[in-house]
């Protein structure tokens, strides 16, 4: 039987849109007895929070007021706001196209990332190895993560994979071309936004780059696996 090396440790995993993170660390995670840490459903909940207490996106002053009233948990891999059972109702667009404005909020960022921080040092404190997946996973939140992955993919591959995600999520039928205009422009903002931006560079940040661009999950699976076991993280 396959294990992890003894105690807690850290998996960061980052990357563009669409590149098959939200499928891959909840994979690995389970394959590892793990926890998985979806850092962009805190700031979709934060955004949830918003729109079911009427704050208005714009007036940061009054979303930051209600920071401190805002507990969001992970049990049995479900999220809870307050208490509540909110993990399907972050997904609909409408909450994802406020967290993006949200995300753009400093005082929230950094709301998030101690939570976040708090949330994988409780973990690690029972020895369980904590795959954190989202945008700065391993530059802001865990400089130190044993493993960085920066997963991606071309742009195509991306849209692709995007489109089916939409229409089997949603029920919304997309086409391609309008799917891989949308990669291409969030491809921009990430990597141009003033917080926190999409790493350019990830190799200087000490990311190992995996571009699955033709792999299936498995296959993906298998190669983080292997980079495990390179580095005495996990052995038979």
């Amino acid at each position: 039987m396959q294990r992890c090396k003894m105690g807690g440790f850290i998996i960061a995993i980052d990357g563009p849109v669409a590149s098959g993170k939200g499928t891959i660390a909840p994979l690995l995670a389970n394959r590892l007895n793990g926890f998985y840490l979806q850092t962009g459903a805190m700031y979709r909940s934060v955004a949830l929070y918003c729109i079911k207490h009427s704050i208005d996106l714009t007036n940061k002053e009054a979303i930051i007021k209600h920071l401190p009233r805002i507990v969001i948990k992970f049990s049995n891999g479900r999220i809870l706001l307050n208490g509540e059972d909110v993990t399907d109702e972050i997904r609909q667009e409408k909450v994802a196209y406020a967290s993006s404005t949200i995300a753009t909020i400093p005082e929230v960022r950094a709301f998030l990332v101690k939570e976040q921080q708090q949330i994988a040092l409780k973990e690690l404190e029972k020895d369980r190895v904590v795959v954190a997946e989202g945008r700065d996973t391993a530059t802001k939140v865990f400089p130190d993560a044993k493993l960085k992955i920066f997963l991606t993919a071309n742009p195509q591959v991306r849209a692709k994979r995007r489109q089916e995600q939409i229409n089997k999520l949603i029920g919304k039928k997309v086409t391609f071309d309008e799917v891989l205009s949308e990669i291409l422009k969030r491809d921009e903002q990430d990597k141009n936004r003033a917080i926190d931006p999409l790493v350019s560079d990830p190799k200087a940040h000490g990311y190992v780059i995996l571009d699955n661009s033709s792999q299936t999950e498995r296959q993906t699976l298998e190669q983080i696996i292997n980079l495990l076991k390179e580095r005495g993280l996990y052995h038979d």
